[in-house]
């Protein structure tokens, strides 16, 4: 490999916003989050689910995901902030599936009763209709906020 691919390959790494692992039936994502890297980690969401066999939980774990990600992005974030650095997981359990989120804001979700005419407040209310269990705890760091599924 010459220098010049090596320099390359360096300079992607240091502007790289998001670092996943995946071994089997656990997938870990660290990322700068941004409005703009919701749909790139659920569509990486949905291809776990593909590789494990678990297409038919597309719908509710993708919507999950984005509720996890975009609540992070809106709430945790500093408003003199344009990421803010989440860890998102998915992993198979025995009979199921775990999807967490972790950020830095100490604060549990609030669970809002949205009016008929308001654009936001219905997230944490799906999370518990579309999830088999939906939790938060504040962590030293900040909270971990999860939803689990149940599989066949």
């Amino acid at each position: 490999m010459s220098a010049d691919l090596l320099d390359a390959l360096q300079a992607m790494a240091d502007r790289t916003h998001a670092v996943t692992r995946s071994r089997p039936g656990v997938l870990e994502t660290d990322l700068q989050l941004t409005a703009a890297a919701v749909k790139p980690i659920r569509d990486i969401v949905i291809g776990h689910l593909a590789l494990w066999g678990l297409g038919d939980y597309e719908w509710g774990v993708s919507l999950a995901t984005s509720e996890l990600l975009t609540n992070a992005f809106k709430h945790a974030r500093r408003p003199d902030q344009s990421a803010v650095l989440v860890r998102l997981v998915l992993s198979r359990t025995p009979g199921g599936l775990f999807l967490g989120l972790s950020d830095p804001e100490m604060r549990r979700p609030n669970l809002l009763v949205a009016g008929d005419d308001e654009e936001g407040g219905r997230g944490i209310p799906l999370l518990h209709v579309i999830g088999e269990e939906f939790a938060c705890a504040v962590t030293e760091r900040g909270k971990d906020v999860w939803v689990t599924f149940a599989t066949p």
